[in-house]
């Protein structure tokens, strides 16, 4: 209690840009939970994280996901979700879902249309109690007299200053390129398959493009590398961003070559200890052209040698894990402060 006490507290002490969009990418152990504040007060959240007990060997005796949400909400003054975004139906994004609404109101929840992934036969009992069908029915429950949009690729949505635009939703990506895109993508030559495929609910995420004055940020859930290669090549559908949420964890599942086109000054991957954080992608995104930080919620403990600059990494290995986010504050003019609460490093950046 008193180390989380003491993460509140270094939380709260963060310099605010009071006319700028805060964004925490929540520590959810692996899991996906982007929280953002825009300047006029409205707040998104783009997916729950995992349910209470689950997200990694330790999850029983640590805050659960809805929880470490509830505190990045505190810290950011929102008392309720305006949008809920939910990228897709696996555990690790809408598990947390319940325990969330329990402690925080939602308004509008989106998504992708109905659950895609069938029960296959083969599921452990705990698997199957996992699974988009099991926990989708829900999700329906909780936009019951509320708003509820499902959302097709390239319609927008405004969230205050903050402007959306959906590229990806359903198994579908855009076909034209956005104004500013379209250039030749030289990395989707000689791309290789997948190295495994995931559930076709990766398939199906939804896929932000977010723009606040200058700057242009990128989430794309879990989708896959099929999917990339579609939205990617021969030519580039998106343009460069200025922030990219790191598709999938860093799993091998996506982070596929051609996601250099992206061309982003900053990464940030909500890896956990032992989930995502894979090395070819870890490789790949090192590689991007023009990278100039590559922010983790963890290290990884299946590679090591690759943790790189450890004052960028939320949660260390070897230290007791408490759940440490990483903060983004945004300037409409484009200034970019990235800071780790673990140790309140901080880097500014410029839009381009």
């Amino acid at each position: 209690m008193k180390s989380r006490l003491a993460a509140l507290l270094l939380l709260s002490a963060l310099p605010a840009s009071a006319a700028g969009l805060r964004i925490a990418a929540v520590d959810v152990e692996g899991g996906g939970a982007l929280l953002m504040k825009t300047p006029e007060g409205k707040s998104l959240l783009i997916d729950t994280g995992w349910a209470p007990g689950q997200g990694g060997p330790d999850a029983a005796s640590l805050p659960s996901s809805a929880e470490r949400i509830a505190d990045a909400a505190r810290t950011l003054g929102i008392s309720r979700i305006d949008y809920l975004v939910m990228t897709h139906y696996h555990a690790d994004h809408l598990g947390g879902l319940e325990a969330l609404l329990a402690r925080l109101p939602v308004d509008t929840f989106i998504d992708h249309g109905p659950n895609r992934e069938p029960m296959r036969a083969d599921l452990t009992p705990q698997q199957r109690a996992n699974a988009p069908e099991t926990r989708y029915p829900a999700w329906t429950a909780a936009w019951q007299d509320h708003r509820h949009l499902s959302v097709a690729v390239g319609d927008t949505l405004d969230v205050g200053s903050l402007h959306i635009r959906f590229v990806a939703s359903d198994g579908k990506v855009l076909e034209a390129p956005l104004p500013g895109a379209g250039a030749a993508n030289t990395a989707c030559a000689d791309v290789p398959p997948p190295p495994r495929l995931g559930g076709e609910e990766n398939n199906r995420s939804l896929g932000l493009l977010m723009t606040y004055g200058r700057t242009r940020m990128l989430n794309l859930g879990d989708l896959t590398w099929e999917k990339e290669i579609a939205l990617f090549c021969p030519t580039d559908k998106i343009g460069p961003v200025d922030i990219y949420f790191v598709t999938g964890h860093g799993m091998d599942l996506s982070g596929s070559p051609p996601t250099a086109a992206l061309k982003p000054q900053i990464a940030i991957m909500q890896n956990g200890p032992l989930k995502g954080g894979d090395a070819d992608v870890i490789r790949t995104i090192e590689g991007y052209p023009g990278l100039k930080g590559f922010w983790r919620s963890h290290d990884t403990r299946r590679y090591p040698d690759l943790n790189g600059d450890p004052h960028v990494i939320a949660n260390r290995d070897g230290e007791p894990d408490q759940g440490h986010a990483i903060m983004v504050d945004v300037d409409r003019d484009g200034g970019i402060t990235v800071t780790n609460t673990r140790n309140g490093f901080s880097r500014r950046y410029t839009a381009r």
